[in-house]
C-alpha cells in the first residue's frame, strides 16, 4: 500500500531542508511535490507525526494525486502542457508514471487523434472558404446573365451555369433576400430579374 503526503511549511518553523531530513527519516521519500511511503503506512504516519510535532509544519494525506502532480521540473511542465492541449490523455500519463517506455505507443495514438482532429477542422475551414468563393462567383455570373437577358428562370440559370438545382435556388434566394434580384411570377413560371439598383453601374 502507498500513501502520499503533502507538507506545508511554516515561516516560524524549521527550514525546508530540515523538514526534508525529518520526513525522510520517518521513511518517506520525495516524489515531485509529494512525499510517498509504502508498506506499514500507519506506523510511518505515526513516525511522521512524531517527527513534525511542535515544529509548526503540517501535512496532508493525498489519497490519489494525478500523475503530473507527483512529478517536478521539466517532466511535470511538459506533461501538463501536453495534457491541456489534448496531445496526451490520462491513460498515457499513467503509463509515463509507471512505464515511460510504454508511453511511446500510447502517445502516438493520442497524438494521431489530435492531429486528425486539427486536420479535420482545417479541412472544414477550407471547404467553407471554397464554397464561399463559389457562391460569390455564381452570384457574379447570375448578375451578368440577368443583365444581358433581362430575366431568366431558375432552370435557365442552372443550365447556363451547369449548376445543381439546389445551388441555383440557394443563390437566387439569397439575391432576392438582399434586394439585388426580384422574383416575378409569370403564369406558372418565376422569372428572376435584376433590381434597378443592381443594373445601374
Amino acid at each position: 500500500m502507498r500513501a502520499y503526503v503533502q507538507v506545508e511549511y511554516s515561516a516560524d518553523g524549521p527550514s525546508p531542508a530540515e523538514v526534508d531530513r525529518a520526513v525522510s527519516k520517518a521513511g518517506f521519500r520525495r516524489e515531485g511535490i509529494y512525499y510517498v511511503v509504502e508498506g506499514d503506512i500507519l506506523m510511518r504516519l505515526t513516525e511522521l507525526h512524531d517527527a513534525l510535532r511542535g515544529t509548526g509544519v503540517s501535512y496532508t494525506i493525498v489519497p490519489n494525486p494525478s500523475p503530473t502532480e507527483k512529478w517536478s521540473g521539466t517532466t511535470r511542465d511538459v506533461a501538463m502542457h501536453w495534457r491541456e492541449d489534448g496531445l496526451i490523455d490520462d491513460r498515457a500519463l499513467d503509463l509515463l508514471d509507471d512505464d515511460p517506455a510504454a508511453l511511446r505507443e500510447a502517445a502516438l495514438i493520442s497524438t494521431k487523434i489530435a492531429v486528425e482532429r486539427l486536420a479535420a477542422m482545417r479541412e472544414q475551414e477550407l471547404a467553407e472558404r471554397r464554397a464561399g468563393r463559389m457562391r460569390s462567383a455564381m452570384r457574379d455570373d447570375i448578375i451578368v446573365m440577368l443583365r444581358a437577358t433581362g430575366g431568366m428562370t431558375a432552370h435557365q440559370v442552372g443550365e447556363a451555369l451547369d449548376a445543381s438545382e439546389e445551388e441555383v435556388f440557394n443563390a437566387l434566394d439569397s439575391m432576392v433576400r438582399d434586394g439585388s434580384v426580384e422574383a416575378e411570377q409569370n403564369g406558372h413560371t418565376i422569372v428572376y430579374r435584376l433590381m434597378r439598383k443592381t443594373i445601374m453601374p
